[in-house]
């Protein structure tokens, strides 16, 4: 769970989106967000599926141990 945490914060920094932008779109507030980013609070499937639909890139992509950006 870790590894998808991480990738999910390369993803965001790397497009430069806020916390606050993508906790807007998943219909949380940005302090909910940080939790689930720093793996304070769980990551439920759907909102893993969001986040990928989000980013625009596969699901499977936020699995792998080296993500490329």
């Amino acid at each position: 769970m870790n590894q998808i945490l991480q990738n999910i914060r390369k993803l965001r920094i790397s497009k430069e989106i806020s916390q606050e932008a993508i906790a807007n779109s998943l219909k949380m507030t940005q302090s909910a967000y940080a939790k689930l980013e720093r793996g304070q609070t769980k990551l439920s499937l759907e909102r893993y599926l969001l986040i990928s639909v989000y980013f625009d890139v596969d699901k499977s992509v936020l699995l792998q141990d080296d993500i490329q950006i």
